[in-house]
């Protein structure tokens, strides 16, 4: 949750409007790569991005319009989050001409697509669904809008700020060192599984380089999971007069719990012998199944956090916030109650990985820190800057072992 800027979600226009007027394309990448996941064993792609956004201006400017422009002003306002997300996306859907229909729809039962995401960029990986840059003004508005009730208005700030980050990074690297145009908010993209209703079951899919939503609506019950969210440079930077640090209190939520450990706490909870480059429970490649690889049994150790005091409990659960209240209460509410239990508790174990000597420090690359419950998964891998080199940067991930997809794989 950004603590540098706070926007109210009735000011999403506004946000959108200063995005399409500031925000630029430049870029590069070279992240490394995840112990566990093929996708993310490297963000080395001086890639040609060219054939992923294909962004013709004038397609986005002149694309087909055909359904009414109007549906993205659609007043979706409810007390109901599942009515009301449906209708943000069924006004999203109807921006759109018959072939943009066609790229952003899919089959529910569509399990590999489903799966499809990643932490590179998209020239690297290439989404599911429809790209900003490849919107007229009228499909971003209902695009930005249907984010916006997607998410908390602190889930959409960082949305933004993920975005910014992007445009932050293309900006840096236009100078040389960059290489193509993998950095820019134009390449993120929308997608949906299923028709969207109030009642049914289907999925809103948003996707770039360091964002991942899985957003799983079953029957009117909601599982944003999987979830990956994060930023280059990890701490604040500023784009248009405008400051952001999408990620940064999460990361520091995470190094608070550390900090309260006495020095025999802090070596229990070490991950002796491990080293992370990047998250370990990385994308699913488009494997179509739910990842079974976690760690368990022996594998699986840690600081009991049942074990912690009460104070340093309070900490485990304001991480867990970070990452869970990016969305509506209606959504969090539960997953908070579940994954915060007495029960949850007993077995959920924080770990951290990196140099033991230096303590778990953020600065420097390879720093690793993760909370593992009986269904709660949260990580923080720290990475060196790919553009920004002299600073690292974080992946993060936020996974339900029950139900990442809202199991429906």
């Amino acid at each position: 949750m950004n603590s540098i800027l706070r926007l109210a979600r009735p000011l999403w226009l506004l946000a959108m409007l200063a995005s399409l007027i500031g925000l630029t394309a430049c870029g590069s990448s070279s992240d490394s790569g995840s112990s566990s996941s093929s996708d993310t064993s490297s963000d080395s792609s001086s890639d040609d991005s060219s054939s992923d956004d294909s962004s013709d201006d004038s397609s986005a400017d002149d694309s087909d319009d055909s359904s009414s422009d109007d549906s993205s002003s659609t007043d979706c306002s409810s007390d109901d989050y599942p009515t009301e997300l449906a209708c943000a996306a069924n006004a999203f859907l109807a921006t759109l001409d018959s072939s943009e229909l066609a790229s952003v729809s899919y089959d529910w039962s569509d399990s590999e697509s489903k799966t499809v995401w990643s932490n590179l960029p998209t020239g690297s990986v290439q989404r599911n669904g429809l790209a900003l840059g490849d919107m007229s003004t009228s499909q971003q508005e209902a695009a930005y809008y249907l984010a916006s009730v997607a998410l908390s208005d602190a889930g959409y700030l960082d949305f933004q700020g993920v975005l910014a980050a992007d445009d932050y990074l293309g900006e840096q690297s236009s100078g040389g060192g960059g290489g193509g145009a993998a950095y820019s908010s134009d390449l993120y993209y929308f997608a949906i599984f299923g028709t969207p209703s109030a009642d049914d079951v289907w999925m809103l899919q948003i996707g770039g380089h360091h964002m991942a939503y899985n957003i799983t609506m079953l029957n009117g019950t909601g599982y944003p999971v999987p979830n990956h969210i994060a930023a280059e440079p990890k701490d604040s930077f500023v784009l248009n007069s405008e400051t952001w640090a999408p990620v940064e209190d999460e990361g520091n939520a995470m190094v608070d719990i550390f900090d309260s450990l006495s020095a025999d706490d802090l070596s229990t909870a070490y991950l002796s012998g491990q080293s992370f480059s990047d998250v370990l429970m990385g994308p699913d490649n488009g494997s179509g199944v739910l990842p079974d690889d976690y760690p368990s049994g022996s594998d699986r150790t840690g600081l009991l956090v049942s074990y912690m005091s009460d104070t340093q409990q309070a900490l485990v659960i304001a991480a867990i916030e970070e990452w869970v209240r990016d969305f509506p209460d209606e959504v969090a509410d539960e997953l908070m109650d579940d994954y915060t239990s007495d029960d949850a508790f007993a077995d959920t174990y924080v770990a951290w990985a990196g140099t033991e000597s230096a303590g778990v420090d953020v600065d420097v690359s390879g720093t690793y820190m993760r909370i593992d419950g009986p269904r709660l998964w949260i990580e923080v891998a720290v990475q060196n800057g790919v553009v920004i080199s002299n600073k690292t940067h974080y992946h993060t991930m936020y996974r339900d072992k029950t139900m990442d997809y809202g199991n429906s794989l």
